[in-house]
């Protein structure tokens, strides 16, 4: 037995510095495909940046960072709301995270469809229905075998897909963009200052400020890494800065070349980046790059995938220890990994693919699974918004590396500005957006409502049906 702990001790050492957790952070966070439905709103997307960035992303990583300094634990947002707000909330909070995994991933996962489909140079399989499916299936399985092998090898694939598949292709599109102006050729979005003003004349325009939240959504969960953080105290503050900053300027500056360079009618849902800069090459001639920089992304979001398979993963296997999971779904492998949550999680994510099997529109699919996932994060955040005010009461005496300025009164602000921005974006999410002519405002507020209590009540289900032997899983040592 000391052998068996000794291996699953080493497979737990501490792997983890700055740069990688920055990386993981970014490539968590940033997403390339939602460059071009941002860009739909030219120079006035750097009004819901702005606001989404100083009342959302800052917020949260300043909450995040205090809360994963100053109560390192397993299980991040878990660990934080259950201290805060106790066990069934907790439960509450880890699961919204998980869920909304499975209903976003498909959705990302036919963004890498068509990126292969490009990279292989016929692009007409993008609209294969049958081929989207194939793709996500196979990636989901096979990302979630390189996820089970341990944080050193996701780690490793994760940095990779965030350098080469996200940061690079980015920084790609800003340089084009800014070689399209410098060219003299004209500008596909008004560049004035008039057009910063964002047109609000109607509620749904407000949609918009949804997609550029969920956008930034992510930072809290490498909160459930901090255990394989060498120094977390010095280390996990600096990195939540690192990629805030790099998550920023990459989404700012890259829907701004996208804005500029290419026009918005050319653009699709699914494929529209990799469009961006096939037309973009092909501009300049070099259009024989698309294939090399397509193949690049599909790194990039092989990265993502694998980093949000492990880590809310990983924070679920932390409410094994108060008896939230019956014992089957308990089980961790010799790298300790959460092998039965993770197969788990892959079933759902294949269970909403097949709603791409039988819904002609992935455009309006794309946006009631957009809706219901932002909404489900908002719930989340909100829980731990309010997690971070009663955790600076309730344990005022607890060392914390790092804090949000300004003491109790800047937890108190931050967590409040933070709860009313998500409190007011899901009510938003109710709405369909002005771009999507969905037929009944009331049938798509119906659908997005009753996905909402589709993914609210199994938690409460499990609370109901918990046993007193659910303490006493695989969970229990491997938190000890």
């Amino acid at each position: 037995m000391a052998d068996k702990n000794q291996s699953r001790n080493a497979a737990r050492a501490p792997s983890l510095g700055i740069f990688s957790l920055a990386m993981i952070n970014c490539v968590a966070v940033i997403n390339l495909r939602n460059l071009p439905s941002m860009a739909e709103y030219g120079l006035a997307m750097v009004f819901f940046y702005a606001f989404s960035c100083i009342f959302f992303l800052i917020p949260t990583a300043l909450v995040s960072a205090e809360l994963a300094t100053g109560f390192p634990e397993p299980g991040g947002i878990f660990n934080w709301v259950s201290k805060a707000l106790g066990n069934r909330l907790g439960f509450l909070a880890i699961w919204l995270q998980l869920i909304a995994n499975a209903v976003v991933f498909p959705v990302t996962l036919t963004y890498l469809a068509s990126l292969i489909a490009y990279a292989l140079g016929n692009s007409g399989l993008a609209k294969n229905n049958y081929y989207v499916f194939f793709v996500i299936l196979a990636v989901t399985w096979v990302g979630t075998w390189v996820a089970a092998k341990g944080m050193r090898l996701a780690s490793f694939v994760t940095n990779c897909g965030s350098i080469l598949g996200t940061i690079i292709p980015g920084v790609a599109i800003i340089a084009l963009g800014v070689a399209w102006l410098a060219a003299g050729h004209p500008s596909h979005t008004e560049l004035s200052f008039s057009a910063l003003a964002p047109r609000l004349d109607s509620p749904g325009k407000f949609v918009f400020l949804l997609n550029v939240l969920l956008g930034f959504a992510g930072l809290e969960m490498s909160a459930s890494h901090a255990q394989d953080v060498k120094n977390p105290q010095r280390d996990y503050p600096r990195a939540i800065l690192l990629s805030t900053l790099l998550i920023f300027t990459l989404s700012l500056l890259g829907s701004l070349a996208i804005a500029v360079s290419v026009p918005k009618e050319t653009l699709t849902l699914d494929a529209g980046v990799i469009q961006a800069i096939q037309a973009l090459f092909e501009k300049f001639g070099l259009f024989y790059l698309t294939k090399w920089i397509a193949w690049l992304m599909v790194l990039g979001v092989m990265g993502w995938f694998i980093a949000w398979v492990a880590g809310p993963a990983r924070g679920m296997l932390a409410t094994a220890q108060p008896g939230n999971l019956p014992p089957f779904l308990q089980k961790i492998n010799r790298h300790g990994m959460p092998t039965a949550i993770m197969f788990w999680q892959a079933c759902m994510i294949t269970f909403f693919s097949l709603i791409f099997l039988f819904v002609p529109s992935v455009e309006t699919c794309f946006w009631i699974l957009a809706a219901i996932t932002a909404q489900t994060l908002l719930i989340m955040y909100i829980l731990m918004f309010i997690s971070g005010i009663v955790l600076k009461f309730k344990y005022p005496h607890t060392e914390r590396a790092y804090c949000v300025p300004f003491g109790n009164f800047g937890m108190i602000a931050t967590g409040i500005m933070g709860s009313m921005v998500c409190v007011f974006c899901y009510i938003i999410g109710f709405l369909p957006p002005e771009e999507i002519h969905f037929q009944s405002k009331a049938v798509y507020a119906t659908l997005v409502f009753v996905g909402n209590i589709a993914v609210l009540l199994p938690p409460f289900i499990i609370a109901f049906l918990r046993k007193p032997h659910w303490k006493t899983g695989v969970a229990e040592e491997l938190m000890s």
